[in-house]
């Protein structure tokens, strides 16, 4: 079978994609608006200019007539945009089918609630669809808020590679207590949340440690946030890091926390949960996957900084019971809905059942 993907050659989604149905044998093609070469895959870069994480990528829509050339080069089975908005809208003006979108979160759940024009163009793009792949119901939801077909729509998380993230070498530093975050610096990921309840609670915690990584456009800000808090001696900034940098780094934490205002499916949470750590979220429907409250992790406001503190406070306090609660229900958990392999077979049977 020959797939052509047609998204953001730099994301990890796009990557993980490509890699996997090339390694089951498939002919993979990507068509991207970023330069970059994703090994084993036949690639093809077409130059918009610079794509930013905030948006305005409206020129990208400019570009359907070389995606459809390219099309007709590649003459791929199915055709296949991850991400809805610009490599969605743009896959949908090239009117080839089968034609499939996976989306990732913000570009339903953020993007047309910000621009009326967003919400009409994804309504056009998932009336042109075959199939749309969300990854949670909140997400089918506001897909089919949008104006889609209940019948087009079907839920498959992305899930995780349980041979790469797990506990299998989980060796917690005894003599630190360790908090994570592992999410971007961007706006929507809410990490100032974070750091101001580190900062209330800084003297509570004797051995604590903050391991920060990532990066992104607001980097610079989260360092003096740091050292207004008083927390520049308590905190690594790794920025990004390796795969296997962390499992190593997940499996050293005492507890992690991703207190985003939205999310798609929090695959940053499942990491952490299958390597062991204790997590935090955000109270929102994404994370509401992952944590039963109070039972194998917290869930808190994204505003309240002071339930934060508290809650990091108690996981400090009752972390070994907490700990022994958690780790059975973490592992039942990625075990049912949270496996890449098992996952993606349900994507390649969608490919097939278009093609036979």
């Amino acid at each position: 079978m020959r797939i052509c993907y047609f998204g953001d050659g730099e994301s990890v989604h796009i990557v993980r994609f490509c890699s996997h149905f090339k390694q089951l044998g498939h002919d993979v093609h990507l068509i991207s608006f970023k330069n970059v070469k994703i090994e084993g895959i036949t690639n093809h870069y077409i130059n918009t200019g610079n794509i930013t994480v905030s948006g305005g990528n409206w020129k990208v829509l400019l570009q359907a007539g070389k995606v459809k050339k390219l099309l007709k080069q590649i003459k791929p089975d199915i055709f296949h945009s991850i991400y809805a908005t610009s490599y969605g809208i743009t896959g949908a003006l090239c009117g080839f089918h089968p034609y499939f979108i996976t989306t990732l979160g913000s570009d339903v759940l953020i993007s047309p609630q910000n621009s009326k024009l967003y919400k009409l163009l994804l309504k056009y793009a998932f009336s042109k669809a075959d199939w749309i792949q969300t990854l949670a119901p909140h997400m089918s939801d506001a897909v089919l808020k949008i104006g889609s077909d209940i019948n087009k729509v079907s839920v498959i998380p992305f899930g995780i590679d349980i041979n790469i993230f797990n506990d299998k070498c989980r060796q917690e530093n005894t003599d630190n207590f360790i908090i994570t975050s592992t999410r971007n610096h961007e706006e929507i990921y809410n990490i100032p949340l974070l750091i101001n309840a580190l900062g209330k609670i800084k003297n509570k915690i004797p051995n604590l440690k903050f391991m920060f990584t990532g990066s992104g456009s607001l980097t610079e800000k989260f360092k003096e946030l740091i050292v207004e808090n008083g927390l520049k001696e308590l905190t690594t900034f790794t920025g990004r890091i390796t795969q296997a940098e962390m499992v190593k780094l997940l499996n050293e934490t005492s507890l992690f926390v991703s207190v985003s205002f939205s999310d798609g499916n929090n695959l940053s949470l499942a990491e952490a949960m299958s390597c062991g750590c204790f997590c935090i979220g955000s109270d929102i429907p994404a994370n509401k996957l992952w944590i039963d409250d109070n039972t194998n992790g917290f869930l808190v406001n994204t505003t309240d900084v002071n339930n934060l503190a508290e809650k990091i406070l108690y996981a400090n306090t009752n972390y070994n019971e907490l700990q022994q609660l958690a780790k059975n229900i973490n592992k039942s958990k990625i075990k049912n809905t949270g496996i890449w392999d098992n996952n993606m077979k349900k994507v390649e049977e969608k490919y097939f059942t278009f093609i036979n």
